[in-house]
């Protein structure tokens, strides 16, 4: 395979401060009072908590106080109280972090049941159903009003921030798998009637489940009402979000923020990535009403040595001006099964002993602290962060975070990530390929040796990407003659390099050929091999199917396009001009290249000066490990 090197490089300024006032906290489902404390000893006055009315997945309460929303109407404010003060006593100087479950309790699912004769009502697994409902909307917006407006006045001095919570997992995932009850199937017929399409009836499942092209990738000819139905089914879950954090906002102070799970378009993957209502997250990132989005690390890459990262599009949050907040919910050797009754999945913890605790710790406030992001260590049902040698780690990095979360900081990613959810919504997503496209892309690629963005395709031209030397396009199935002049005028033309996957170009919008994919690459659909062509002087781009894109073949693309690569391990590098941070899972003495030269390079968990004037050095690393470099100019 011979490869060209390709790319000139350009300033880029994006700065990384964004979403207003940052935060460091600790979360829990339980009353975590000691911890709390111990959180408080190492400078973390920031709670989040959440006064559930509603059960978990395990089918357990959420939280271990009553109901405060015990009717339509009628709420017991003693019983919100509690937790509140509970958690003052614990630390006087607190401040929170107030998450507001607008989950159905059990009592309003079975009630409008009754009213509506309807089952479609329980919001944790019918989302989008549940929404479609005006019952179960005004229900939900009556008690979100009267809950901000009692918080407010009796602990408004306290709270910083509001997150709202719903759908699975408290997360805004639609679980009614393309399930239409009547006031869904109603709400279609009038998304349809508002866009002038044609009114048809909701698609039969046997027709969801499959898709026109190697069963995949759905043929806008021929499938154009499906890949409407999945567009309608997030549209009217963005609608709720919108309307609700109006509400919220008209009742809260400029300075306080509001933030809600959602965007996870790097995590969901079979049966989810189209179908729980996600890929709306453009317009839920541009709502002028919501400040912050929050994830949990990627679930996909945890272990030691691999790259954990953020649910959503990094560059697109960046782009609308929203903060992030980082949830670090590793399960730890002391973690706490929150059932031990079942065996319940995920809580055989990934990190074995207190040197992977230490390093992946590290990584994760690493990854916050070089991208400036807010975090919480959420100790769920208890155990996470008990040991003392965890809580000190806890407490260093609370001291970085508190020093670098707010500089001026450039990114130095030359490799972008992107996601494009105006295809996405083509995927069948009942196809277990469909985690090749993003999931298993950023996994490879925190293998690269080198930081990396991800962007939506929507971003190109509407944020400075002139240092971005190789756009990587996982599933460019969408491509319009006008996404064709973008291609052209914002990647090609600034001489960066192209790397395609799969099908891509297959459909102009209207329908789908795979002529298209030769007429974009160069090359037909499906030739073996990662095959490259340069068209001009200025246009170059390679095409391999995913299995073909490997962390070394991607490595070797990479230098091709004279991507800086920092560690010649397969190891995650996090970069911005201030800081690098690097993690290994097999450590010894490695050679750090960065960028340029420094006078002086600094480890900052150690204060251990590992270089003076130079633009490399050596570190030992431990086993595992996690260094976090500071550059000075």
């Amino acid at each position: 395979m011979k490869f060209v090197v390709a790319g000139i490089i350009f300033a880029m300024s994006v700065l990384m401060s964004f979403g207003g006032e940052k935060y460091f906290t600790y979360r829990s489902f339980n009353p975590e009072f000691e911890t709390m404390k111990d959180f408080a000893k190492a400078g973390v006055d920031m709670v989040a908590f959440l006064p559930g009315n509603t059960a978990n997945s395990l089918g357990d309460q959420y939280s271990r106080y009553p109901n405060n929303w015990i009717w339509f109407d009628q709420y017991k404010w003693e019983n919100l109280d509690k937790q509140f003060d509970d958690i003052i006593k614990a630390n006087p100087n607190v401040k929170f972090v107030c998450i507001i479950d607008l989950n159905s309790p059990l009592w309003m699912t079975r009630q409008l049941a009754l009213r509506n004769q309807s089952m479609e009502s329980d919001s944790f697994t019918q989302l989008s159903n549940a929404v479609a409902n005006p019952d179960w909307r005004k229900a939900v917006s009556n008690y979100l009003k009267a809950f901000v407006e009692h918080t407010e006045k009796k602990y408004g001095d306290r709270i910083k921030a509001y997150l709202m919570a719903c759908g699975q997992t408290d997360e805004w995932m639609d679980y009614s798998h393309y399930f239409a009850g009547k006031f869904k199937t109603f709400a279609w017929k009038r998304w349809l009637k508002k866009h002038s399409k044609p009114v048809v009836e909701v698609p039969l499942f046997e027709r969801i489940t499959k898709a026109s092209f190697e069963d995949f990738i759905r043929d806008p000819q021929s499938e154009s009402d499906i890949i409407d139905y999945c567009t309608f089914s997030s549209d009217i879950i963005a609608d709720t979000i919108e309307e609700f954090a109006s509400t919220v906002r008209a009742r809260i102070s400029k300075d306080k923020q509001i933030g809600m799970f959602f965007g996870y378009i790097l995590q969901l993957t079979k049966g989810r990535m189209v179908s729980a209502g996600h890929l709306s997250y453009e317009r839920i990132f541009s709502s002028p009403n919501i400040d912050f989005f929050v994830s949990p690390g990627t679930y996909y890459d945890r272990k030691m040595g691999q790259g954990s990262g953020f649910m959503c599009p990094n560059g697109s949050r960046l782009r609308s001006g929203k903060g992030w907040l980082h949830e670090i919910d590793h399960r730890t050797p002391t973690t706490r099964n929150p059932n031990p009754s079942l065996n319940v999945a995920g809580f055989n913890s990934p990190w074995k002993n207190q040197a992977e605790v230490d390093a992946g710790l590290k990584r994760e406030f690493a990854l916050t602290i070089v991208n400036q992001t807010s975090l919480w260590c959420f100790d769920m049902w208890g155990g996470f962060f008990t040991p003392s040698e965890t809580m000190k780690v806890i407490g260093q990095s609370k001291k970085l975070w508190d020093k670098y979360a707010n500089i001026s900081a450039k990114s130095q990613a030359e490799v972008a990530l992107v996601v494009d959810p105006q295809s996405a919504v083509y995927v069948n997503d009942n196809n277990k390929k469909c985690k090749e496209l993003f999931v298993n892309m950023r996994t490879k690629l925190n293998n690269l040796g080198a930081p990396f963005e991800v962007y939506s395709f929507n971003d190109i031209g509407k944020c400075d990407m002139s240092k971005i030397k190789l756009f990587i396009f996982p599933a460019m199935f969408h491509l319009t003659a006008e996404r064709k002049a973008i291609l052209e005028k914002y990647v090609f033309a600034n001489g960066a390099t192209a790397l395609f996957m799969g099908a891509s170009g297959i459909s102009d919008g209207k329908t789908l050929d795979v002529l298209r994919v030769k007429e974009l690459t160069g090359f037909d659909y499906k030739t073996k091999g990662v095959n490259y062509k340069q068209y001009d002087d200025h246009k170059r781009a390679y095409i391999c199917e995913y299995t073909d894109a490997t962390p070394q073949v991607l490595r070797e693309v990479a230098k091709s396009a004279n991507v800086k690569i920092y560690i010649e391990d397969y190891a995650p590098v996090y970069a911005n001009d201030k800081l690098v941070a690097i993690h290994v899972a097999d450590g010894g003495k490695k050679k750090v290249s960065l960028a340029k030269k420094y006078s002086k390079i600094v480890e900052v968990y150690t204060n251990k000066v590992v270089g003076q004037n130079t633009d490399s050095f050596e570190y030992e690393f431990a086993t595992p490990d996690t260094a976090l470099f500071e550059l000075f100019e």
